[in-house]
C-alpha cells in the first residue's frame, strides 16, 4: 500500500475493511498479527494528530478558556473559580490573603522604630536580606483584640512570624500570631460579611469561608493596601 504523505481515505478505512474490524483479508496480518502493529495504522494515527487545527475549533476554545467557569445551582448560576489564599492569624482573627501577594515568611526580626514616626500601626522598619522594608501593625490597623489564650491554635507548635507582602510596586512587613500557610477554596464558600462584624471593619473583608472550625476573613487586599499607603506612606 502507499504510505508516502498522508493517506487516501481506502488507506485509512483499511482496518475496518480488509483488517481484523473488516474481513480479515489484508496479507500484511500475516507478518503484523494486529493492525494496531501495522505502520500504516500508525502513520494514519500520526496524520490525524498532526493535522492543523480548524480554525472555529481554535476559536471555540479559546472563547471556553477566556470565560469564568460556572455552575448551575438551582436557579442560580455560581461561579466556581478557585482562588489559591495564605492563612494566618492575628490577634483573635483568622486571616487570608491570595498567594499572588505573599512574597515571603519569614522569622519574627528586629523591628527599628523611627523618632517621630513610629506608632501603633506604622511600628518602624525591618533588615530583609540588606534591604530595608516597612513594617506594620495589621492587628492595630483592623482594630483586632489579642487572642485569648491557646483557644484560637490550631497546633500545639505556635511559632511568630512576619509576612512579606507586594502591592501597588510597595512591600509591607507585618507581624502574625500564627500561619498556616496555604489553602484553595471556591469563590462560591465565600460568604457575605455581617453588618454586625465586630473587632475589624468590615471593608475591608471581602468574604468569609469556613476552615477547621474557624471563621476566616478573606481580605479585599485592594482596599486594605490603598488605604495602607494613604495612612503610613
Amino acid at each position: 500500500m502507499h504510505m508516502e504523505g498522508v493517506p487516501n481515505s481506502k488507506v485509512l478505512n483499511c482496518w475496518n475493511q480488509i483488517g481484523i474490524a473488516g474481513d480479515r483479508s489484508c496479507p500484511e496480518l500475516k507478518t503484523y498479527i494486529r493492525c494496531q502493529n501495522c505502520p500504516v495504522y500508525s502513520l494514519a494515527g500520526r496524520s490525524l494528530l498532526e493535522r492543523e487545527a480548524p480554525q472555529a475549533y481554535i476559536d471555540e476554545w479559546t472563547n471556553l478558556i477566556s470565560q469564568e467557569k460556572s455552575l448551575e445551582v438551582g436557579n442560580r448560576i455560581v461561579s466556581i473559580e478557585t482562588i489559591t489564599v495564605g492563612i494566618f492569624r492575628v490577634g483573635q482573627e483568622w486571616l487570608a490573603l491570595s498567594t499572588q501577594l505573599i512574597k515571603e515568611v519569614m522569622p519574627r526580626s528586629t523591628i527599628h522604630t523611627l523618632p517621630h514616626r513610629s506608632n501603633n500601626i506604622f511600628l518602624g522598619l525591618v533588615n530583609l536580606r540588606g534591604e530595608v522594608q516597612i513594617c506594620i501593625s495589621l492587628q492595630e490597623f483592623l482594630g483586632i483584640e489579642n487572642s485569648d489564650g491557646d483557644r484560637q491554635k490550631t497546633s500545639p507548635v505556635i511559632y511568630e512570624r512576619m509576612v512579606v507582602v507586594e502591592k501597588f510596586g510597595n512591600r509591607w512587613v507585618f507581624p502574625v500570631d500564627e500561619i498556616y500557610g496555604m489553602h484553595r477554596i471556591h469563590a462560591m464558600e465565600l460568604g457575605n460579611v455581617p453588618a454586625t462584624l465586630s473587632k475589624m471593619p468590615e471593608n475591608y473583608t471581602q468574604g468569609l469561608f469556613n476552615w477547621k472550625n474557624q471563621k476566616v476573613s478573606y481580605l479585599d487586599d485592594e482596599l486594605l493596601f490603598y488605604a495602607l499607603s494613604k495612612k503610613v506612606l
